[in-house]
């Protein structure tokens, strides 16, 4: 099962997947007590251990809230092994720029995970798969047995990622979703970093960048 919830002035979804009481959370993209909150709200009514904390890609807006639930919760923070240099560069480069308050996220402790590398949480599990070209040290997080794919900011509905970006490859990008994405079943549901939620099928017919 997932929740999401849009947090930050940047609209990021935060996603929690839960099952058999744990759950994984990722892009805890909180900037506010209400935004925390919510998530502390429903990981309390829903009497769920939190036992990992990913994130899609190292982008300010979608790591912004991880210090802060790496304290809350006691988790290592887990990401692809390209995403670390590029989380000191979003944090310093933009971090004020955009407005967002990243804590103190240099502090925060960190562990890499590997592309099909299974994470498991009560009885269910998200195989990563790199899906980077928005930017460096991207996953896309698949769930077989529900039937969905949190890709970050790499597939959106009838859309994808910016690739105007520092570490950005539009050709990666594209080749990425053709090869990890558009080949996982056609009802296959997409929750992206930002916006509605679409499916696989859907973006293989209409997406302008994809057809």
């Amino acid at each position: 099962m997932i929740q999401l919830f849009e947090q930050n002035h940047f609209g990021v979804n935060t996603c929690i997947c839960y099952d058999g009481g744990e759950c994984v959370l990722i892009d805890v993209a909180s900037q506010n007590d209400e935004e925390r909150q919510a998530i502390k709200d429903f990981i309390s009514n829903h009497n769920l251990k939190p036992v990992r904390l990913l994130i899609t890609h190292p982008h300010v807006d979608h790591i912004c809230g991880a210090a802060w639930a790496s304290k809350e919760f006691g988790l290592t923070l887990f990401m692809h092994p390209d995403a670390e240099k590029m989380i000191s560069i979003s944090e310093q480069s933009s971090a004020n720029l955009l407005g967002f308050d990243c804590g103190d996220i240099a502090a925060v402790p960190k562990g890499f995970i590997k592309e099909n590398e299974p994470i498991y949480y009560g009885n269910s599990c998200l195989i990563p798969l790199d899906t980077s070209g928005h930017c460096a040290g991207s996953f896309s997080y698949y769930n077989n047995g529900e039937g969905f794919v949190i890709t970050g900011d790499a597939l959106f509905y009838d859309s994808i990622g910016r690739t105007d970006l520092p570490s950005a490859d539009y050709e990666l990008l594209i080749k990425n979703i053709k090869q990890k994405l558009l080949t996982l079943p056609p009802q296959t549901i997409v929750y992206p970093g930002h916006g509605e939620q679409t499916t696989i099928g859907f973006e293989v017919k209409n997406n302008p960048f994809l057809v």
